[in-house]
């Protein structure tokens, strides 16, 4: 089937045109399409059977540009199959964490999929004050299964190489390569500067020598550290979730990279919520104090159910191979093993934290915002904790060396978080 692009009217059709899918529905008599798709490069179309709610499916579609800026931003399809390869893999790691592919249409650059009713992007849902009990419990072990079992810490080389070589998603690297490291920097005519934040704090992170140097160390490792396959775009919104599940969603972005990117990015969105939250909550009459604690607490019990899951899967896999490890024969009751996965962890954490701060910096003066902060409709409010998210991000990136454990991040989101703080 020749591609063209599908709309809401068109999608029914598509459907009932496709055995695998059509199959799926009893009837296409009372058929409800809806495009829902809020992100910045796909469509999105709920298909529901309304005389039969439960017959329902996702249509994601990859269209030729980038759908935040318009045609006049062209953007390979491609994109598609990498996701695609990523859902299948986090399948086969994290069975029950993303959702079920029902089918695949390369010429078309779509995929059907599990329509996730009884879950809600986390997002929207912490925005309101909502809490999951068991999404840092999720999202450890969906970051510790992920990046273990695609390294070369568990992989024969020659498979990860291959992998690796599988892999190269150019142009969305490519995005966030310019986005992510390069122009909240460079003062680019692709930023979309808040009309209440001063010019002093962009100074901070475009003026600073010292802060672009270590932005650029970043960059530098998120494009030459193919590490383990990431997701690659990693944030609240890429999260759907319920009382009992979670699911990871969205992988488009998935490459080898640095693992502590994906750390990274999830963390960020844990901090960024905590500083749009003094808000968020006064405005619903709550005392803000009770929930901006559990999205800290959220993102320590993120790192530390991460570190210990992974060290524990690193530990397994080398008893299963009677001892053998990264670093050699044991010759020495597995200290030297031992050392070295101390080490990594430790470097792990600290490349999160340069992460997760660059992540933060671009939410603010990047193209692309966060809905905890862009939605704060008092602009004094929100340029007090664009502020403040300049200035956390900021020392993340120059600090991520400095901070021995996570619980010391959390520190410092609390020092910078006051309300009465406007960091200068």
């Amino acid at each position: 089937m020749d591609y063209r692009q599908l709309t809401e009217a068109s999608v029914a059709d598509y459907v009932a045109s496709v055995p695998a899918l059509a199959a799926r529905f009893s009837s296409f008599a009372d058929i409800d399409v809806r495009e829902v798709g809020d992100g910045n490069l796909n469509y999105v179309f709920i298909v529901t059977n309304l005389a039969a709610p439960d017959e329902t499916v996702v249509i994601k579609q990859a269209v030729p540009f980038l759908r935040i800026a318009g045609e006049s931003w062209p953007l390979g399809r491609q994109r598609m199959a990498f996701e695609t390869a990523a859902l299948r893999r986090q399948a086969e790691l994290v069975p029950g964490m993303v959702p079920s592919l029902f089918h695949v249409d390369p010429e078309m650059s779509l995929i059907a999929m599990q329509n996730l009713r009884e879950h809600r992007i986390v997002r929207g849902e912490l925005i309101a004050g909502r809490r999951f009990p068991l999404l840092a419990d999720h999202l450890s072990t969906f970051l510790a299964r992920t990046l273990f079992f695609t390294s070369d810490l568990h992989l024969d080389p020659a498979v990860k190489k291959a992998a690796v070589a599988a892999s190269v998603n150019v142009e969305l690297c490519r995005i966030t390569e310019d986005f992510v490291f390069t122009h909240p920097y460079d003062d680019s005519a692709s930023n979309a500067y808040p009309p209440g934040l001063e010019q002093a704090a962009i100074d901070t992170i475009q003026r600073d020598p010292a802060l672009r140097a270590a932005v650029a160390e970043m960059k530098w490792l998120f494009m030459n550290g193919a590490e383990a396959l990431l997701h690659g775009d990693l944030h609240t919104g890429s999260i759907m979730a319920n009382e009992r599940e979670t699911y990871v969603i969205d992988p488009e972005f998935a490459f080898y990279g640095p693992m502590g990117f994906d750390v990274g990015a999830i963390l960020a969105n844990f901090w960024l919520a905590f500083l749009a939250q003094e808000h968020h909550q006064r405005a619903a009459g709550a005392d803000p104090a009770p929930f901006r604690n559990w999205l800290l607490e959220t993102a320590e019990a993120v790192w530390d159910g991460f570190r210990t899951k992974f060290l524990a899967l690193w530990r397994e896999d080398d008893a299963s191979r009677g001892g053998a490890s990264f670093v050699g024969r044991d010759l020495d009751g597995g200290a030297s093993a031992e050392a070295f996965r101390q080490r990594f962890v430790t470097r792990l954490l600290a490349d999160a934290l340069g992460f997760a701060g660059c992540k933060m910096m671009r939410r603010i003066v990047g193209i692309a915002k966060v809905a905890d902060i862009a939605g704060i409709a008092d602009p004094a409010v929100r340029a007090r904790v664009e502020a403040q998210a300049l200035a956390m991000g900021r020392r993340l990136v120059l600090d991520r060396h400095g901070f021995p454990s996570i619980g010391r991040v959390s520190a410092l989101a609390r020092e910078i978080g006051r309300v009465d703080q406007v960091p200068a």
